[in-house]
Order: structure tokens, then C-alpha cells, then sequence
């Protein structure tokens, strides 16, 4: 999950960065670079939020599974 937030923050900013040197030579420096690290970092901030509901869900999953399994062992 942490590579997740590392990887959407680096590459807004590395995208910010190519944007502010190579497309409009240095003349929005470092406006591109930080408005795309922030992009960077809400993607990441979400993505920490879907992952973290997945395997939220799995875990529920999990365990009514492990329930279900129990109370049919109760019943034999």
C-alpha cells in the first residue's frame, strides 16, 4: 500500500517537472511540478482508500466464512 502513495506522488511530480522543463521551457517553473505533486498525492491519498477497502472486504469475507464453517462444524 506505501508504494502505492510513493509511486502516484513521484510520478506527478516527475510529471510536473517534464511539463515545467520540456514543454514550456522553464517559464511555469515550479508551478506545473507542485500543482502535479499534488495531483500525485490525492491519487495516492485514493488509492490508499480503495486498497484499503478491498481488504477490508476480504477480511469480512474471510471471516463469515470462518463463521459459517463453524457453525456448520456445531450442527454434525
Amino acid at each position: 500500500m506505501a508504494s502505492a502513495m510513493v509511486f502516484s506522488t513521484f510520478a506527478g511530480v516527475w510529471f510536473g517537472y517534464w511539463l515545467d522543463k520540456d514543454v514550456f521551457h522553464g517559464k511555469t517553473h515550479p508551478w506545473m511540478t507542485i500543482i502535479f505533486f499534488l495531483f500525485g498525492l490525492a491519487g495516492g491519498i485514493r488509492n490508499l482508500y480503495v486498497l484499503g477497502n478491498r481488504m477490508k472486504k476480504d477480511e469480512d469475507r474471510r471471516s463469515e466464512e470462518g463463521y459459517q464453517k463453524e457453525q456448520d462444524s456445531n450442527k454434525q
